[in-house]
């Protein structure tokens, strides 16, 4: 048997556009589970009586039955049906997402989407933690991140039935819209909190997508923190001011952290209506050499200037 020469007989097969969609929706799923979403799965096709966001769907000519006589143009009707079950049965916490595919009308084109709701409490009620606070959109946000590995940005508008709503752009493209239901519609669910809903297209090449995971080892020399805080409008986007810290870029400049906020009423009295308060902390390290002082100070001074040319900020001292 040791002098039979050995045949490799296998065939190598290249991935295909569906093998790469199928490996992006598997490791999407493991993020958003991970991220402590449950997954679920809703028809694609809705019932004559149906929550809102579903207006619009494409009836079908011959309906099986009351329950099955649409198209969905999206996956939040069917995340709403979820909400309104569990809320029925006592659940206290409702964080789930559906991949799935829509009908957008009037063509019928389907697209690939995600969806994400969360409601309740982030924690479920146990007895040792010290803190068991609602969702809110800043949980929506992080949720969002699991699912685009772009650049993210958010763009207030006005939508009917949320009290609060964004468009959400990425590479200067609409992917999205994420926010607030209204409290009337809540209500209708007899939601005792807020309902944070959001849907993100996955119809982009998925061609050269990899882990994206980057290394590198950890700073030999120390770094040096400086703070700036600031008045600013309250229109004013932390991705404005981000962009104007990064931009033109400092080759010193490690990190940026938001670390305080200072809004409503109390901003008023202190800074005079329609104005906030934040806070950043700069982190400037060089990996060949420890900085001085005045590096540094050079560095921090052109950021804050800066600020103040481009953005008409008010730095506190």
């Amino acid at each position: 048997m040791e002098k039979i020469s050995g045949t490799d007989r296998s065939r190598f097969t290249p991935s295909s556009a569906a093998d790469r969609s199928h490996d992006l929706e598997s490791s999407l799923r493991r993020r958003l589970m991970a991220g402590g979403l449950n997954e679920v799965r809703t028809s694609k096709l809705l019932p004559r009586e149906r929550f809102t966001f579903g207006e619009n769907a494409i009836d079908l000519k011959n309906p099986l039955s009351e329950d099955h006589v649409a198209l969905r143009p999206t996956l939040l009707v069917g995340l709403l049906g979820v909400l309104d079950r569990n809320i029925r049965a006592g659940a206290e916490r409702v964080a789930v997402f559906e991949i799935g595919r829509v009908f957008e009308p009037p063509s019928g084109t389907e697209k690939r989407r995600v969806a994400i709701l969360l409601s309740g409490n982030v924690d479920s009620e146990v007895h040792w933690r010290r803190e068991n606070r609602p969702f809110d959109f800043f949980d929506l946000k992080g949720a969002i991140q699991f699912v685009r590995k772009e650049k993210l940005s958010f763009r207030r508008v006005q939508r009917r039935n949320m009290a609060f709503a964004t468009e959400i752009i990425a590479n200067n493209d609409l992917i999205g819209l994420a926010g607030q239901l209204s409290t009337a519609l809540a209500s209708k669910l007899d939601a005792s909190s807020a309902v944070l809903v959001a849907e993100v297209s996955l119809d982009f090449s998925t061609t050269g997508r990899g882990s994206g995971a980057t290394f590198r080892e950890f700073g030999k020399f120390p770094a040096i923190t400086r703070d700036i805080a600031m008045i600013v409008p309250d229109t004013l986007s932390h991705e404005e001011i981000w962009n104007i810290i990064f931009q033109p870029n400092e080759p010193l400049l490690e990190k940026v952290a938001f670390f305080d906020r200072l809004v409503g009423r109390e901003a008023e009295q202190l800074f005079g209506p329609g104005k906030k308060s934040v806070a950043y902390r700069l982190t400037y390290r060089d990996r060949n050499r420890t900085l001085t002082n005045e590096e540094v100070t050079e560095v921090h001074a052109r950021i804050r200037e800066r600020l103040q040319r481009e953005l008409g900020v008010t730095l506190r001292e």
